[in-house]
């Protein structure tokens, strides 16, 4: 038996509603339909396979707002597919393993009373615990907004949710459904994110089982079977006096694309810059565009710059996960200035107090079935209140050019057949690739946007990144069909000589510094204190002068205590010379070494690891490699997709600490050193020792 898929059936669907549906707007005999799975507005149902496509036809011609497709009793996975499956089943057994051993550090928060829930947007519930007794804090917790949990009754009956606002005395969780045991009490577990996973996983079961459609055709070329066509007589808007030549030559191959298109954006190039002028134009000829990111602040900072070109958005995703300078764009925000949101809310109190009558405890016995009745009068009028958030939310999703949400975030309920001419994912080298095909159902071209010469996805798993599932979907389109993308050239961060080095390692020396940063240095931040050399590009060797690496007990971590204090007295000498201590920052690959430098470096500076400031930059910049040892070992420092990351986040002075008879064994740190030489920046720390 084949599985016919349903998303986004009409709210409060049941399985006598569902069976009338299929057998009236599908066209599918009674006697047909085998067994059904229905969670909320999600069913499969279990067909004959040719019954299953007609049936997907039908539905997408009588109801294109239910979102159909049908699963072959055998799938043909592509090979690369058949690899996903198995390295996000490594993923999630590593990242159960780290909660199990969280959860014995962290804890539970237990005994929670059940004080009232709620019907909230696009179906969800809002459950507010306090302690049990009345008045009191919450004990001691971790748990913060946007923590996935789970909640655990008397029972030990276990439903999802998302923690929603924390106060010191209550904590709210969102959840699918309302909770039935409302007398007893709860216990909130740290979870792992199992409904991303599991939307992933559909993904490609999804993209896996295409037949005859706009997914198979993508599918295909993505996977390199299928060659990616361009448009060269697409009508093209007029050149933006903001573009330049290389970020037009981008656009003007995304919008050609009948396919896939790339967008490569190296450090300081203006990526995102480029992205929102290419939706603008997509939108300006008709389209509806789908932008995502893998982080909500990908989307974030792509959402702010779509609502300065003026483009009609809306973010997708919890409020609890979005920007505050966004909380007026929000879905919910929208919904909730809606002229029918005045009635859902009345509907909602009326519910609650209800709610709250059932509940509450009285000297005389209740009338049999008294609460229960009450209980479905407020579950009646959550209903109503739901229908009218409904067609509200329909209203403003349709009303919108652009949705924006990150990738594992799109709600099928929510977004239900809605299609889109063209999903642009921002940051796609930071996305592990199924996360990706989670849109690619919805769409019919993908536009990726981001830099495979940077930090690829983290993955927990060392197996699976080792086996390839770190290597991201623009990355491998790349590798496959380097046609499809084209580089962002010139630069608007870096002095040349802080560029040079990772234009000649990483991108062909194609890079170009702008004229406004190309010489810019500190002298316009320094004051008239201490001298300090405003060479954009500095080295300091530690070899020799015992700056030793120690391995931290507490975390496995590498931590040099020498090379922390030295790179301390050289932040202390730039705010000397007159430079705020905002403006400099140190990152260094090695957690425990940002924490030994946050307790050493002068107040206002700040401190993180590579992977913490990709995406960030700041006027001065001090590197701390750490390794220093006998035996030439560099761990971290192996992934110069790291070091390129570390080498171009500063604007106009780069510092770097390190020992170059630990790292100089490395062809890549060979020609670092040989660099450092040639631009006069090479010292050794002997020159600053007391």
């Amino acid at each position: 038996m084949a599985r016919l898929h349903l998303r986004g059936l009409p709210p409060g669907t049941n399985r006598n509603q569902l069976f009338k549906l299929l057998i009236e707007q599908a066209d599918v005999p009674g006697k047909e339909i085998g067994a059904i799975d229905l969670i909320r507005r999600q069913a499969t149902v279990e067909l004959d396979e040719d019954r299953a496509r007609r049936a997907v036809k039908t539905l997408r011609e009588l109801m294109p707002e239910v979102d159909a497709f049908s699963e072959p009793d055998q799938i043909e996975w592509p090979q690369l597919f058949e690899k996903f499956r198995r390295w996000m089943q490594w993923e999630a057994n590593e990242e159960s393993q780290r909660l199990a051993e969280g959860v014995q550090k962290e804890g539970t928060l237990k005994g929670l009373k059940l004080h009232e829930q709620w019907s909230a947007l696009a179906g969800r519930v809002i459950c507010k615990f306090r302690p049990k007794t009345q008045g009191t804090s919450l004990p001691p917790h971790r748990f913060r907004s946007g923590s996935p949990v789970l909640l655990k009754d008397v029972e030990n009956n276990q439903i999802r949710g998302l923690v929603a606002s924390v106060r010191d005395g209550s904590i709210e969780v969102v959840t699918q459904d309302f909770l039935e045991n409302d007398d007893d009490l709860y216990s909130l577990i740290p979870s792992n994110d199992e409904v991303t996973r599991r939307r992933m996983e559909f993904a490609i079961k999804r993209a896996a089982s295409a037949q005859g459609n706009r997914l198979a055709e993508l599918r295909d070329v993505l996977l390199g079977e299928a060659i990616p066509t361009f448009d060269l007589s697409a009508t093209l808007p007029q050149r933006s006096r903001e573009l330049n030549d290389s970020q037009w030559e981008a656009v003007q191959n995304a919008l050609r694309a009948n396919d896939v298109a790339v967008i490569h954006g190296p450090p300081g190039t203006g990526k995102t810059v480029t992205l929102s002028h290419l939706i603008r134009a997509l939108v300006d000829r008709g389209e509806r565009v789908l932008a995502c990111a893998p982080s909500n602040l990908a989307v974030d900072n792509l959402m702010l710059r779509l609502l300065a070109q003026g483009v009609k958005a809306v973010r997708l995703g919890h409020p609890a996960r979005v920007s505050e300078q966004l909380h007026d764009a929000t879905l919910d925000y929208l919904a909730r200035s809606h002229t029918d949101a005045k009635l859902a809310e009345k509907l909602i109190r009326e519910g609650q107090a209800k709610m709250r009558s059932a509940g509450r405890y009285t000297r005389a016995k209740p009338a049999p079935g008294e609460r229960a009745a009450l209980r479905e009068e407020a579950r009646s009028l959550f209903d109503d209140a739901q229908r009218l958030q409904r067609q509200t939310l329909d209203q403003i999703l349709s009303g919108a050019d652009v949705l924006c949400t990150t990738l594992t975030g799109i709600d099928d309920d929510l977004l239900a057949g809605r299609r889109f001419e063209t999903v642009v994912i921002d940051e796609a080298c930071q996305a592990v690739e199924p996360a990706c095909w989670i849109p690619l159902s919805r769409a019919d071209r993908v536009i990726l946007a981001g830099d495979h010469c940077q930090l690829p996805p983290t993955i927990l798993s060392q197996e699976a990144a080792a086996e390839g599932f770190a290597e991201s979907m623009q990355e491998r389109v790349v590798r496959q069909t380097p046609d499809v993308a084209k580089l962002l050239q010139r630069q608007y961060r870096m002095h040349a000589s802080i560029m040079d080095f990772s234009s000649q390692e990483f991108y062909d020396c194609l890079l170009e510094a702008d004229d406004a940063v190309a010489t810019h240095d500190l002298q316009p931040l320094l004051g008239d204190g201490a001298y300090v050399d405003v060479k954009p590009w500095q080295y300091f060797d530690t070899a020799g002068a015992d700056f030793q690496e120690e391995e931290d007990d507490a975390t496995s971590s590498r931590v040099n205590d020498a090379e922390a204090r030295f790179v301390a007295k050289k932040a202390q000498q730039l705010i000397e010379a007159g430079m705020e201590p905002e403006a400099i920052s140190v990152i260094s690959p090695y957690a425990a070494q940002v924490q030994r430098l946050r307790n050493l470096l002068p107040a206002g500076v700040e401190a993180d690891t590579v992977d913490g400031f990709q995406g960030r930059e700041n006027e001065a910049v001090i590197i701390s490699l750490v390794r220093s040892n006998t035996n030439g070992e560099i761990g971290f420092l192996l992934d110069t997709r790291r070091m390129n990351v570390a080498l171009t986040r500063a604007r106009r002075k780069l510092i770097v600490v390190g020992d170059s008879s630990t790292i100089g064994g490395n062809l890549f740190y060979e020609r670092f050193l040989q660099y450092t030489e040639a631009v006069d920046g090479y010292h050794t720390v002997w020159e600053e020792m007391d």
